[in-house]
């Protein structure tokens, strides 16, 4: 694919990014071929647009990558409305970053690992509905849910979800992600490793497991019993969870047995549903529970937000199994991974303004 011009104007532009955080837009940056405003802001924007923008290449699509000013969905809706204004030709966006992962995936990948990529083939809003006295009600008339992805990303998603697909996808994310390594350093993309892998059984909680440390977390014992704030920001190791609760996985006792527990694999990359609320999901029975009955295969808060603005598709490196016991530990990994992906993804995209003529339309 030969690399683009720079765009005359701003409609020009047919590829948005939007990141939530700051390391997850630092590795989206990281893997852009050519910055069009490494000599100043040529583009500018609309009046009143409050986003900050990179213009560039990947992949050879001119793309432009915006800036959150926080997570959740009403900031994200926010910044899509202002890039709509200043970017009018945007033909696709892209919701890249991390999220929480559901063990067990819907596709033909039936494990899910942190590291691994989870790209939308569709969103729920989870915490959009009423709180009735013993459950959640989700709303889910039509008027009231997210529409479908148009039906060029449909076809797309399918075709990347075929066995050819998901390993060109697979192999060309993870070179990427090497690349990755190369530009940003060893360590801001390091493999946490195997052992560090954790997933505990879902109704295990997050507390003080010393019965004489704390009063409020001895008397936890439902999910919907409290834990005290302290017991929030402390570590397993710290709280003493206890690793005869951890679930064991085949992909990473196969990589312990063969004595890989610090090797990198290559992530897999799943496709499926994801759920998408303001609500950072910490609770590991309310996911299988949501997971259950939505079909989902993660949580994530931003996608809802851009998904009503454009046509969109959300990629999402797994940096936790959104329970109780979630930590950072996974998270520029997980950012990286997304990042990776998210350019594999844009190699194999190819908008359908952009393809050759037919000859036989030309009499040829």
């Amino acid at each position: 694919m030969n690399p683009p011009l720079p765009p005359r104007y701003r409609s020009d532009f047919e590829i948005a990014v939007i990141c939530a955080l700051r390391l997850e837009a630092d590795a989206v940056e990281a893997l852009f071929d050519k910055f069009w405003d490494d000599n100043g802001d040529r583009y500018g924007k609309a009046p009143g647009d409050t986003n900050t923008y990179t213009t560039g290449v990947i992949s050879g699509h001119n793309v432009v990558l915006a800036f959150m000013p926080g997570m959740g969905k009403g900031n994200a809706a926010a910044v899509a409305a202002s890039f709509r204004s200043s970017f009018g030709g945007i033909k696709l966006a892209l919701v890249v970053g991390v999220c929480g992962g559901v063990p067990y995936g819907t596709d033909d990948e039936k494990e899910i690992l942190l590291g691994d990529v989870i790209v939308s083939d569709g969103l729920i809003r989870y915490d959009f509905g009423r709180q009735l006295p013993d459950r959640f009600v989700r709303k889910d008339t039509l008027n009231e849910n997210l529409g479908r992805q148009n039906s060029e990303i449909r076809a797309f998603l399918t075709r990347l979800k075929g066995r050819r697909g998901r390993m060109r996808m697979r192999e060309k994310a993870f070179d990427y992600l090497n690349a990755l390594r190369t530009e940003l350093g060893d360590e801001e993309v390091r493999y946490p490793g195997a052992t560090e892998d954790k997933l505990f059984e879902s109704s295990y909680r997050h507390k003080h497991h010393n019965l004489q440390t704390c009063a409020i977390c001895v008397k936890c014992e439902k999910k919907e019993d409290e834990v005290c704030g302290a017991a929030l920001n402390l570590s397993c190791s710290e709280l003493q969870c206890s690793e005869n609760k951890l679930v064991p996985r085949r992909r990473l006792t196969s990589a312990v047995e063969a004595g890989n527990a610090t090797k990198e694999p290559k992530p897999m990359i799943h496709y499926g549903f994801i759920a998408s609320g303001d609500a950072v999901m910490k609770s590991g029975e309310h996911r299988d529970e949501i997971a259950l009955r939505e079909k989902v295969i993660a949580f994530e808060m931003e996608g809802a937000g851009v998904w009503d603005n454009f046509p969109c598709v959300v990629i999402k490196g797994v940096c936790d199994y959104a329970d109780s016991h979630k930590n950072k530990k996974w998270q520029s990994y997980a950012a990286a991974t997304a990042a990776a992906c998210m350019k594999a993804f844009l190699e194999a995209w190819v908008s359908a303004d952009k393809l050759l003529p037919d000859a036989s339309a030309s009499g040829k």
